[in-house]
């Protein structure tokens, strides 16, 4: 478990195991990701994401493509949106969040 997690996750309504909410919340933005590729770009980008990673007040996501960092930094406000959506039907709220490419 990451040393920032208690500052990321500021409220939750049910008795779910942190592990059980990083899940939730890795899976929420890689989907995230995915889903606003294929609306707006016409990508497929489940062959170039590698890995999401949550770091203090920040989520990382690595990708094979530096191509596709680029995009992502274009879309991040719709990827976040998409995101944030996602996750707020879970109950889950977050604060103070970044977004990373890497």
């Amino acid at each position: 478990m990451t040393k920032g997690w208690g500052v990321l996750i500021k409220k939750m309504d049910f008795n779910i195991p942190k592990e059980k909410q990083e899940i939730f919340i890795k899976t929420s933005i890689w989907n995230s990701m995915i889903e606003v590729f294929l609306s707006e770009k016409n990508i497929d980008i489940k062959k170039y994401l590698v890995s999401i990673h949550i770091r203090w007040e920040s989520i990382l996501i690595k990708t094979w493509n530096p191509l596709i960092n680029s995009e992502a930094l274009l879309l991040t406000d719709k990827i976040s949106d998409n995101f944030l959506n996602k996750i707020s039907k879970l109950w889950i709220k977050l604060e103070n969040i970044e977004i990373k490419y890497i």
